[in-house]
Order: C-alpha cells, then structure tokens, then sequence
C-alpha cells in the first residue's frame, strides 16, 4: 500500500494562497501564469510540487510563490523555521526578482521604491499584470488603470502612516500628562 507523500510547508503555503485567491486560482492558470513568469510548467508539474510528490526546485517555488502572491519573508520563515533550505533559496531568489522587476517597470518609475516594503510593491505587480492581462481595454485604458492603483496605493500607504504618527503622538501627548 503506497502512503501519501508529506507535502512541505512551503507546498502547502502555496496551495493554500492559490485557493484563497478572490476569484480562486485552478492549476492550470497558476500553471500558465508561472509559465508567463519564465518558468516552463505543467499543471501536472504544479500539482506535483503543491502535493509533495516532488520538492520544488528554488527557481519553480520562487516563481510559484510570485504567483500566488507570497512574499520573500514568508518564505523565508518557512526555511528559518522548517529547516526547508529550498523555501530560503526560493525567498532570496524571489526577492531578487522582484527587485529586478521593480527596477525595469516602468510604471513604478514615479515613486521611491527603496522606501516602499516588498510585500507592497508585489502587490502592485500582481496588479499590473492582472490590468495588463485584462480583456476588452485598450492600452489606453490599461495604462490609466496601472497610473490610479498606483496613486491610490500609495496615497493609502501614506494615509495609514499619518494616522498611525497621529496616534502616536496623542499617546505620547498622554503619557507625558500622566
């Protein structure tokens, strides 16, 4: 009787953030949108790796981490805590790519993206690439989206900042009354 393989944290992680994705992402799409990324893959192959019948390779779980939208952090707390040396490779690996695509885009080239925390600027790639896959818009269109999710992430990120120095300095201001 064959048992079922141990699936790897890090396999699982991926699983779990393909089905959690808002529409749900099916294998082949993931499949296909890694292929998209540069690395050739299968749905079988995708299957294969989210199941543990095979331990992904750093390049493919870096590529399949983008994908589904994990960061280069959680990957590496995978290897930190697992002792999963391929999750590790595939976080440095990931955080390299991202860098080097943050670099080259030009639609981020508008902001300062050394100041900006990785987990933001792959959530804004992942929406570029959903706008630049779109059906039915212009490239008229598409770049007018890609500006707006830019703008309105980053005014919301510098929102949030105001209000967190805001209540920071109301506590402060009530601390030093006693």
């Amino acid at each position: 009787m064959a048992t079922e393989p141990v699936v790897p944290p890090e396999a699982a992680l991926i699983k779990e953030r393909r089905k959690d994705r808002l529409p749900p992402m099916g294998v082949p799409a993931a499949a296909a949108a890694a292929t998209s990324a540069g690395v050739k893959m299968s749905p079988e192959g995708w299957r294969s790796i989210e199941t543990g019948r095979h331990n992904g390779p750093p390049g493919k779980l870096a590529i399949m981490a983008q994908v589904v939208g994990i960061t280069p952090d959680e990957l590496a707390e995978i290897g930190r805590r697992f002792g999963r040396e391929n999750a590790a490779e595939a976080a440095r690996l990931l955080e390299a790519h991202l860098r080097r695509r943050v670099a080259s885009e030009p639609a981020l080239a508008a902001i300062d993206t050394d100041s900006v925390p990785e987990q933001v600027l792959q959530l804004i790639l992942e929406g570029i690439d959903d706008i630049r896959t779109a059906k039915g818009l212009t490239d008229a269109q598409k770049s007018s989206l890609e500006q707006s999710l830019i703008h309105v992430t980053m005014q919301s990120v510098s929102a949030q900042i105001v209000q967190i120095r805001t209540t920071l300095k109301i506590l402060g201001e009530k601390a030093r009354q006693g």
